[in-house]
C-alpha cells in the first residue's frame, strides 16, 4: 500500500504547474498570482496538501504505519 503523497508537476523550465494527492487524485487549488518563486509554489503546495490529507487521509494513512 502506498502512503498519501503530493505529486508536483512541472513546466519545460520546472516551474510547478500542478499539485495532485497521490491518494484520491485530488488537485490542490490554484496557485496564487501572486507567487512568483518556485520554492514559494511548492511551500504553499505542501501546505494545502498537508490540510487536505489531515481531513481526507489521516486515517488511511495511521493504518497503514506498523506499530510497536
Amino acid at each position: 500500500m502506498r502512503m498519501t503523497e503530493l505529486q508536483i508537476d512541472y513546466d519545460d523550465h520546472a516551474r510547478p504547474i500542478s499539485a495532485t494527492c497521490t491518494a484520491c487524485g485530488e488537485k490542490m487549488s490554484n496557485f496564487p498570482k501572486d507567487l512568483e518563486n518556485p520554492a514559494d509554489i511548492i511551500t504553499w503546495s505542501f501546505e494545502k496538501f498537508i490540510e487536505h490529507r489531515t481531513l481526507k487521509h489521516s486515517q488511511e494513512d495511521r493504518r497503514r504505519i506498523a506499530r510497536d
